[in-house]
């Protein structure tokens, strides 16, 4: 068996030049074909939006801590001191940590003889997409799973009702008010986040690619200055539920970690005469600061 060396995900895109590249040096090379699987999960990978990439994973699992708001103020005030008086102590709660487990997500095709013999360099393109496609929707799944899991626990603070955008009248005598259009759940969103004085800005908005484009029905030519005006960015994602919106601090919510990157590696069964392209990696993810992230509900009415 010919194991690859760990590279990190996901990577930029891999740059080729010289010689073209066959499919026999692709399988007898199975780093080169990480390189390409991890080109194109950046097409789509928004977990990277979500979370911060830290530094590695030992054991098997992380211990982490998480932010309350019992964070902001001390659990005993500060007070008056008059002269020569003695300063009271400000005592904080220690917060229990938490720990994350280590996941594996991977798949594997094969490449027959003769492909291998004829170059068939279309087999390793379209079985490659259909499996890092695979890996790279179960990590954003795992996200948004990851978040819903934290929100639900704080469901009267992070979650919000927002307006169904597909109700907005744009224009003529029975054109909606403020209140009804997106930008108004903008607003909200960041009220809540301004109640809590934890010093939370958000500018990232994950939706789903409905929602996204009903946005831009609604702004036409002037979306851009819209989100521009509110200093966020709009992210569409099919792991995200139709009429459901997660706003967010890009990369503050948490941290992403891999024990091991993506990585291939490539074995030949003789009794078959085919060769077996496999690929896994082993992310962990979680959340730190579950208050810099809000689910809102109810965009599709």
């Amino acid at each position: 068996m010919a194991t690859a060396n760990p590279t990190s995900y996901p990577l930029a895109g891999p740059q080729v030049s010289g010689d073209q590249i066959t499919v026999s040096t692709l399988l007898a090379q199975p780093t080169r074909i990480t390189r390409y699987l991890s080109d194109l999960s950046l097409r789509s990978f928004v977990s990277s939006r979500i979370f911060s990439t830290a530094s590695g994973v030992s054991g098997g699992a992380v211990i982490y801590d998480q932010l309350t708001l019992n964070d902001l103020f001390p659990t005993r005030d500060v007070q008056n001191v008059g002269p020569g008086a003695e300063f009271p102590i400000v005592t904080s709660e220690n917060q229990e940590p938490k720990v994350a487990a280590v996941e594996k997500f991977g798949g594997k095709f094969f490449v027959t003889d003769e492909a291998k013999t004829r170059n068939d360099t279309g087999v390793i393109q379209r079985e490659g997409v259909k499996l890092i496609n695979a890996i790279t929707r179960k990590i954003d799944a795992r996200a948004i799973a990851t978040l819903d899991a934290e929100i639900a626990a704080r469901a009267a603070t992070q979650s919000m009702t927002g307006t169904n955008w597909s109700a907005v009248v744009t224009g003529g005598a029975s054109q909606s008010n403020a209140s009804a259009w997106p930008a108004a759940d903008f607003a909200k969103a960041q009220l809540l986040a301004d109640q809590q004085e934890l010093g939370v800005t958000f500018n990232l908005w994950l939706l789903n690619p409905q929602q996204l484009a009903q946005l831009k029905l609604v702004y036409g030519s002037d979306y851009s200055a819209v989100l521009s005006s509110y200093g966020i960015e709009a992210v569409a994602s099919n792991r995200i539920t139709a009429g459901t919106a997660y706003v967010l601090v890009a990369g503050a919510v948490g941290e992403l970690r891999l024990e091991k990157p993506l990585t291939t590696e490539t074995w030949r069964e003789e009794s078959r005469q085919i060769t077996w392209v496999q690929s896994d990696v082993r992310p962990v993810m979680y959340v730190t600061d579950p208050y810099s992230v809000v689910k809102v509900t109810g965009l599709a009415g």
